[in-house]
């Protein structure tokens, strides 16, 4: 899809801002969407609807490539590679957490064994 085509499509000039094409998008996706046509029509209304959204997501985010999935994978692609160092940072408090539950779970274990061993006249404590 070209720049030129996908305005056209929206109907927005050349110079428009962000939220120009955002309202734009919004008014042409509402008149072209394939529920408010009868059956014979859907059809049209869906291609309609299907190249008014390509034309969006391409002036969105600048993608040459003009095809939906492939301008959502790719900013799903640049949104991970940036953020790789984040989620072991994230993560840190949790593992202190379980770390800290485990240390003094077994503390608290080893001292109330270590008292029935005490308060028992047999080290087994299966007999009586």
């Amino acid at each position: 899809m070209h720049v030129n085509h996908a305005r056209a499509v929206l109907g927005v000039p050349w110079n428009a801002s962000v939220s120009e094409v955002k309202a734009a998008y919004k008014q042409k996706a509402f008149e072209s969407h394939p529920d408010r046509f009868p059956s014979a029509f859907k059809d049209r209304a869906e291609t309609r609807f299907k190249l008014v959204t390509e034309a969006y997501q391409f002036l969105i985010t600048g993608n040459r490539l003009g095809s939906y999935d492939m301008g959502r994978s790719a900013t799903v692609a640049v949104a991970r590679k940036g953020n790789k160092g984040h989620h072991i940072a994230a993560s840190l408090p949790f593992v202190f957490l379980i770390a800290g539950t485990l240390v003094l779970g077994g503390s608290c274990a080893a001292r109330a064994y270590r008292r029935q061993q005490h308060d028992s006249l047999s080290h087994n404590p299966f007999l009586p």
